[in-house]
């Protein structure tokens, strides 16, 4: 007498802006197999029922999830359940603590799709927590729960790490179907907890996207300095312009960026007619691409009002801390 028993195989795509984001992870192997496919990346049509509009930037995430949950009978589909999971996380740059909202799409049941249940389980490396108030859900009427966050790094240390998003589903009389994927890497940090020389942290910890590139925009309106960035970013290697391809990247060596600073404009004075006697140099020297490590046409400096320097220098560390730069990361300017 042939087998009467049955299985249940899910099936999922991601996407975050244009990126598949999760890999679908299979069962052990049984007669009656679980079967879970990684399927190509979304398009625009099919993240209609999104709760969130996909994308990435340094403190927001929206990724849609097309998941499709197959009823097998000796291997042959019975019946179908397809619904649509939305993320939309955002971190805090001043706090250890943040909130995703996860959502489920209304799901389409097909054939003897009814009755199956869907539990998710949430985790994030240590010495991020994650608690989900997902409970138990039965599929078909749409549903949102909310993730809460806490992440514990230390003063002065660094993490990366990513939500785990791990889906069970179970249906009476069926072998259980999983499956599983992750969430863009973010990283928390207390980098800032105290300022150089001083006893009073600079911000408080708190967490990013490393992986989106920032833009510092402020420097546009800088009489003189704007412009002078503009000429010497329309030369060379076009560094730090958008679109050029060569990002400029942070350098948290105060030491290193006093050398920058000194290699391209120590000595130097203000030629007749310069708008100010302060030398300002581009890239900063806050950069690995400062100072003279650069060939000689892709950099350049700029004299300017001291007031002005002045200013600029409060810009960039305004960006530096509502970015969470830490040393390396990579930001555009765009003047």
């Amino acid at each position: 007498m042939r087998s009467r028993s049955v299985a249940i195989a899910a099936s999922a795509m991601a996407l975050v802006g244009s990126v598949l984001a999760g890999t679908a992870q299979a069962a052990p192997s049984e007669e009656l197999s679980l079967r879970v496919e990684q399927t190509p990346a979304l398009q625009a049509a099919d993240v209609a029922d999104a709760a969130c509009a996909p994308g990435l930037t340094r403190t927001h995430e929206c990724q849609v999830v097309n998941a499709t949950v197959t009823v097998l009978r000796n291997r042959v589909p019975v019946g179908e359940a397809r619904f649509t999971i939305s993320h939309a996380m955002t971190l805090q740059v001043k706090s250890r603590t943040w909130e995703e909202t996860i959502s489920l799409s209304k799901a389409a049941l097909f054939g003897n799709a009814s009755g199956i249940r869907m539990s998710l389980n949430v985790s994030c490396g240590n010495p991020c927590s994650a608690k989900s108030d997902f409970g138990p859900h039965t599929l078909g009427a749409p549903k949102s729960a909310k993730v809460h966050y806490t992440d514990n790094i230390g003063a002065f240390k660094q993490h990366g790490t990513a939500s785990r998003y791990a889906y069970s589903f179970v249906k009476a009389g069926h072998t259980p179907g999983a499956f599983a994927y992750n969430s863009p890497s973010y990283r928390c940090d207390d980098m800032y907890a105290k300022k150089p020389g001083g006893t009073r942290p600079r911000q408080s910890a708190g967490c990013v996207f490393p992986q989106y590139t920032p833009t510092l925009t402020d420097m546009a309106s800088l009489p003189n300095i704007g412009p002078g960035i503009r000429a010497i970013q329309g030369r060379g290697g076009h560094y730090g312009r958008p679109g050029s391809g060569h990002p400029l990247h942070y350098l948290t060596d105060k030491t290193k960026s006093n050398a920058n600073r000194n290699a391209v404009c120590a000595g130097r004075t203000a030629p007749p007619g310069s708008a100010g006697p302060s030398c300002d140099e581009y890239p900063f020297a806050a950069t690995y691409e400062g100072g003279t490590a650069l060939p000689a046409g892709s950099r350049g400096i700029t004299w300017v009002p001291v007031r002005e320097n002045n200013r600029q220098g409060g810009m960039i560390n305004k960006f530096e801390l509502a970015n969470r730069l830490l040393d390396r990361d990579a930001f555009w300017v765009q003047v």
